[in-house]
């Protein structure tokens, strides 16, 4: 593997202007107090490269995936449109996690998808259906079977959901989501992702009942081992479905903090963090930190 550039992007980013609006912490004061979170942000072009640099600076693979684990993963696969038009995850990253999960022996490897549009004709134009074959993993549509009903002890609106129990049941969860604009919830990123995988009857009532807390129910139940944002490009307008406006940050976003990856995300969009109120309900619950001043950044160029 090639060795890995380290620099700072920031004047190139697509969120330089939001991030540099955003308060900072002097040096003397970050080096002082350890950060709540660390979001590992990768630029660059080649998309398995950058998975491989992000995961390694968190330790590898080995921290997440052990032989003979269970593992999901869970791409955005909602929509069915091109991955050039940003509304799905890109399948050269699906790909490349699936593959480190085979490299690793996990034993089985899903992806429990429920999408918006009919399943067949939207695996295949998002380009995740070709990009799994040859591999063990199975990206289907969950049936009535495939859900158990789970208690959220810790939901204040969603006390309730009917989840894929694959969710339940494996070693290692991924969340692996697209950013893009949401009509309802402003932005979808990673805590918003898990939508795609509930029964159409909590879908219905999130949104009738109040989204953002809903979000943030789910999310102190799920918690997956680790968040793969996927921000090579995004949809800035017509989400969550699309075709919308564009724009290319070439950027995978790391975390085992879910509040703290999207933080991150939402700037690429020039937004502050608690604008979106999944993110604000999420760090008042305590589900991970969307205090920007409170987490570390590392940027790696590949």
């Amino acid at each position: 593997m090639n060795a890995i550039k380290r620099r700072s992007f920031l004047k190139t980013s697509a969120s330089a202007a939001a991030v540099s609006a955003l308060p900072s912490i002097p040096i003397n004061a970050q080096e002082a107090t350890a950060p709540a979170a660390t979001v590992i942000v990768v630029h660059g072009t080649d998309i398995p490269k950058m998975l491989a640099a992000g995961i390694a600076k968190l330790g590898g693979w080995d921290a997440f995936i052990k032989p003979g684990m269970k593992v999901v993963i869970k791409p955005n696969v909602a929509w069915n449109s091109k991955p050039e038009q940003g509304g799905n995850t890109h399948p050269d990253l699906v790909k490349a996690c699936v593959l480190a999960a085979e490299a690793q022996g996990a034993t089985k490897i899903s992806l429990p998808e429920n999408p918006c549009h009919p399943e067949k004709a939207t695996f295949q134009a998002s380009g995740i259906a070709d990009a799994l074959k040859g591999t063990q993993a199975r990206l289907y549509r969950p049936a009535k079977g495939d859900y158990q009903a789970i208690e959220i002890p810790k939901g204040k609106v969603a006390k309730t959901a009917n989840v894929p129990k694959d969710i339940l049941e494996c070693d290692c969860l991924i969340n692996m989501p697209v950013a893009k604009h949401h009509s309802g919830a402003t932005l979808t990123l990673s805590m918003k992702n898990w939508m795609g995988s509930i029964a159409n009857e909590d879908r219905r009532a999130w949104h009738r009942d109040g989204l953002h807390q809903c979000i943030a129910d789910f999310s102190t139940f799920i918690r997956p081992k680790l968040v793969v944002i996927d921000a090579t490009r995004i949809m800035l307008t017509k989400g969550p479905q699309g075709p919308g406006d564009l724009e290319h940050p070439n950027e995978v976003i790391l975390s085992t903090d879910p509040v703290a990856a999207d933080a991150y995300a939402a700037t690429l969009f020039k937004k502050a963090p608690f604008d979106i109120g999944h993110i604000q309900i999420g760090h008042e619950m305590s589900i991970g930190c969307g205090d920007l001043t409170k987490i570390k950044v590392e940027r790696i160029e590949v």
